[in-house]
């Protein structure tokens, strides 16, 4: 996920500098892509951190497995690829 976040997101800046255009979507979604890939390269999932804590996960689903750090990381994800967006506009 990390690499091809990162790869799409080097692409969308090189057809943006180079040929003049870029696609809005994609200049936000592979940003986070990337983000979220490393996050899951450097931590463990959600539902291994749960139980690592020896928490009890049976009863929960959906966002409420998602643990504090995963919050962290999908805002700092969102926030990069608003970041790269506002960026790209202002090229």
């Amino acid at each position: 996920m990390a690499l091809l976040g990162a790869g799409f997101t080097a692409r969308g800046w090189y057809t943006a500098l180079y040929h003049g255009y870029f696609y809005p979507k994609a200049s936000m979604l592979f940003p986070a892509v990337f983000i979220l890939g490393l996050g899951l390269i450097i931590f463990p999932g959600y539902r291994e951190e749960r139980l690592a804590r020896g928490e009890d996960i049976s009863r929960l689903q959906g966002w409420r497995l998602i643990t504090t750090r995963w919050w962290t990381i999908l805002v700092v994800a969102l926030v990069a690829g608003g970041t790269n967006l506002i960026l790209l506009e202002w090229l």
